[in-house]
């Protein structure tokens, strides 16, 4: 993890990503009915992420959660966005060194925002649209599992 706290530049809010977290993810869908519309998860995520010495690339994250089936991002300098699963996207950081990470795979566009309060407190928000209309949404308040300090 790096000492940088706020985070200033986007390789800095990613350094931060590293570590084991845990998670509450809050999911929302638009419905007609009052039963259906909102999930709550707890959940694990393992984030790894390595810095590049190539200027053209500030590095990878990579995600592994307890299913053990990784995927890596690829974060080019010139704000594109390259997943191991041959994903495309763009990402930009934004007021407040708030992460935000855009793919669209012609029908959807997914927007994924990453910030933090503290160092050890990470907050996501997803947004999913098809076209102009919300489909769905996620928010996530993540803590990072930090270990006890050896006696």
């Amino acid at each position: 993890m790096t000492d940088a706290f706020p985070p200033t530049s986007a390789a800095e809010v990613l350094a931060l990503c590293d570590g084991a977290w845990m998670s509450l993810r809050s999911q929302l869908q638009p419905a007609d009915s009052d039963e259906g519309w909102h999930t709550s998860e707890k959940g694990e995520l393992k984030l790894s992420w390595t810095a590049s010495e190539n200027s053209d690339e500030l590095g990878r994250l990579e995600a592994t959660p307890p299913s053990g089936q990784s995927t890596v991002l690829t974060f080019l300098a010139d704000g594109r966005l390259e997943g191991s699963d041959g994903q495309q996207g763009r990402w930009e950081l934004q007021v407040g060194s708030r992460l935000v990470l855009i793919h669209s795979d012609g029908k959807l566009r997914i927007e994924e925002s990453i910030s933090f309060t503290k160092p050890n407190l990470r907050l996501r928000n997803l947004l999913i649209w098809k076209g102009e209309q919300l489909q769905g949404s996620q928010f996530c308040s993540e803590i990072r599992r930090v270990s006890k300090p050896a006696s």
